[in-house]
């Protein structure tokens, strides 16, 4: 795995030059109030606060750097109209601050002009929810595409100075369609409002002749994409850093200035088109965007939200690749995607790599720790992820991120006092945040108050609409109540957003089973499987389904398959109970399958296993082949494994044998072998032996 990320792990052995683009994305990112970024950004930028170069304002040594601001503003006027429209959108008055910077032509001023109107829609969609199930569209579409044309026209189709150069080039454009060109730019200046800003509106070519897919723009010498060199931009570096940048004079940067795209805006295009399931088109836009600017972690995320599989994956890589740069960002990319893809044997490898090849100070990262404790999530390592997840609360005491599925690991170790506890701390921090409402949510629903539960994850999903875990536990709490069609919907929300989340595909299975409709939910769980090929639920859960089906054979498949994944020693039971109803008593070719699954499901079961735990499973084997040679009339064979599982519990506490009922069990085999033998009935069965059946499979 080293070998294959190598040329990505070469910036993290040496992160000198992380730290100085960090710099540069970190101030672009906080000047256009990007929190989440400039949080990412700025808690990378602590861990590697020991790293060189150093902050010093007043020193020119090599050693350190000193800050010299972009000249971004080229007058007084943009100077205070950026910061006007700024405390406007810091104080949440997106109409006031797309109106006061919709006459600039400052980047940082229009990209606050676009993500205020944008916002402006977006709180409007959710405030108008009557509805929690309603769909995410917004609300005015029409003010909607306008304001998507406009970002589409200013970074995709092109600008009136790019049809300008155009012009020259393809002269044949203007011959042919002189009519329709007219027609489409009085159109155009006819929908033109007060909230556009000046010199931004279209381009002088039909929009049928300016792009045909975004993938394939080519909009001449002006549009090509300029590479940022983000040292040489916004700091004055030392003389070892520069080593590795283009001696470029200041001119030529005013003039890459001027070309460059806007990455910003091109995510904030993205992200309208993802909206409105133009999913192609905003790939393409992500890829141009993070080619320009790749330290944008929003960016990053966004698409992760658009990439359905692996072959996707794969593609997108190569794309990202075709400069040959490999930027550290794109690594952390990958082992966010492998996270998410529940190939976490992956991502722990790049994550390892990166602990034990770059920096030592990698391994103080709150983000990298959390990542790992999620992998372990995903693993079902409930112990490790634990830790892992209290070793992040260690570093950073008030970061709740991702506390919401420490949550859910209390739950499923049943541990109330543990679930209270942290419940008590994340609401001391901030009580209204969605993580906060999701922990609250699972401590009632561990305390059965389901009701309450399903109010605080109501509360979770209409601050964040898009927040996966909190629509998934939603549905599991419908389930508990009963509410199968609120269960469904919420489920379906939850596909919406992430179409890889497997808990939403196992939920609505579940609710299939449970309404007696098998061939719905064999759709449904094999999505599940599809995505955790090596969880055994998933395929105990299939195999039961091929099994209502009456497709024997995929069934048998699914519990074979679910043995090299078991961990307690339950699928032999399982088959067990298949041959059962199936298997033919008198084929000594199934005996023997049998006889190698019972090996093969001990070796497995053996591993991490305590004794009671081990002699539970062997007496729950030992009394099956009981009740097997007892149906073939072996009655010798029969005693003999119903005094194998009495031997097992001679050394253990009479109180745990007791409580797990084995003796009871094996004296009513016994007791049906006696009556068996006495009356030389295969029909005989006594009220006793029907009990022990339903200990060996009541799973």
């Amino acid at each position: 795995m080293a070998n294959i990320y190598l040329p990505y792990l070469k910036f993290f052995k040496d992160p000198m030059l992380i730290k100085v683009e960090l710099l540069y994305a970190l101030q672009e990112s906080r000047d256009r109030c990007l929190h989440q970024s400039t949080k990412f950004l700025s808690e990378l930028m602590m861990t590697l606060k020991n790293v060189p170069p150093y902050f010093e304002f007043g020193n020119e040594n090599n050693e350190f750097i000193r800050f010299e601001l972009e000249p971004a503003f080229t007058n007084l006027e943009d100077y205070l109209v950026y910061f006007k429209a700024r405390s406007y959108f810091d104080l949440e008055d997106y109409p006031s601050c797309a109106h006061i910077a919709k006459d600039t032509n400052n980047s940082k001023s229009m990209f606050l002009h676009y993500m205020a109107r944008y916002l402006s829609m977006h709180n409007e969609s959710i405030y108008e929810r009557t509805n929690l199930f309603d769909s995410f569209k917004p609300i005015n579409m029409r003010a909607y595409m306008e304001l998507l044309d406009e970002l589409l026209i200013l970074n995709v189709y092109g600008s009136e100075d790019d049809s300008d150069e155009e012009s020259e080039d393809e002269p044949q454009y203007q011959e042919a369609f002189d009519h329709d060109t007219v027609n489409q730019k009085r159109s155009l200046h006819q929908q033109e409002d007060d909230s556009t800003p000046k010199g931004r509106r279209c381009s002088r070519r039909p929009r049928s002749l300016r792009i045909e897919k975004a993938s394939t723009i080519t909009l001449g010498k002006k549009n090509k994409i300029t590479k940022r060199n983000n040292t040489t931009k916004k700091v004055k570096v030392s003389a070892i850093a520069n080593q590795s940048e283009n001696n470029m004079s200041a001119g030529d940067h005013k003039e890459a200035r001027i070309k460059r795209e806007d990455p910003y805006l091109l995510w904030l295009t993205a992200v309208m088109l993802k909206r409105i399931d133009r999913f192609d088109e905003a790939i393409d836009i992500l890829v141009r965007a993070l080619q320009i600017q790749p330290c944008y972690w929003g960016a990053w995320i966004e698409l992760s939200t658009l990439v359905k599989d692996l072959y996707m994956l794969d593609a997108l890589n190569l794309r990202l690749n075709e400069s040959k740069e490999h930027h550290w960002m794109h690594l952390l990319f990958i082992a966010h995607m492998y996270v998410d893809f529940q190939i976490t044997d992956r991502a722990l490898n790049i994550y390892n790599d990166i602990w034990k090849l770059g920096h030592a100070d990698f391994q103080n990262w709150p983000y990298m720790k959390a990542q790992l404790a999620i992998a372990n999530h995903n693993k079902r390592e409930i112990a490790s992820a634990i830790v892992s997840f209290k070793t992040v609360m260690g570093m950073d005491p008030f970061r709740i991120d991702n506390l919401d599925l420490l949550s859910n690991l209390m739950y499923v170790c049943t541990s109330p006092d543990e679930l209270v506890v942290l419940s008590k701390y994340v609401a001391s921090i901030d009580r209204y945040r969605q993580e906060t409402l999701c922990v609250l949510g699972n401590m009632y629903s561990l305390k059965c108050d389901h009701a309450k539960s399903v109010l605080y994850f109501k509360k979770a999903v209409r601050i964040n609409p898009f927040n996966v875990t909190a629509w998934t536990l939603l549905g599991h709490e419908y389930i508990e109540m009963k509410n199968s069609y609120a269960a469904i919907i919420s489920y379906r929300q939850a596909l919406k957003i992430n179409i890889r989340d497997y808990r939403a595909w196992y939920g609505l299975g579940q609710i299939y089973e449970l309404v007696k409709l098998p061939n719905y939910a064999l759709f449904y769980f094999a999505h599940a499987r599809d995505l955790r090929p090596r969880d055994y639920r998933m395929l105990v859960a299939l195999g039961d389904m091929f099994d209502r089906a009456d497709r024997i054979f995929e069934s048998m498949a699914c519990f074979y398959k679910s043995l090299f994944y078991d961990t307690d020693g339950t699928i032999i039971l399982k088959l067990a109970k298949f041959y059962d109803k199936y298997g033919d008593c008198s084929n000594e070719l199934t005996r023997e399958h049998f006889n190698m699954m019972n090996r093969r499901a001990l070796k497995i079961g053996i591993k991490n296993r305590t004794t009671i735990e081990l002699n539970l499973i062997l007496s729950k084997i030992y009394l099956y082949l009981g009740h097997y040679y007892m149906d073939l009339h072996c009655y010798d064979r029969a005693i003999s494994f119903a005094g194998r599982c009495r031997d097992l519990w001679k050394d253990t506490d009479i109180n745990a044998c007791q409580s797990l009922g084995v003796a009871e069990h094996v004296t009513a085999l016994l007791a049906e072998i006696e009556a068996r033998a006495g009356s030389d009935s295969s029909l005989a069965s006594t009220p006793g032996a029907i009990k022990a059946r339903r200990f060996l499979f009541g799973l």
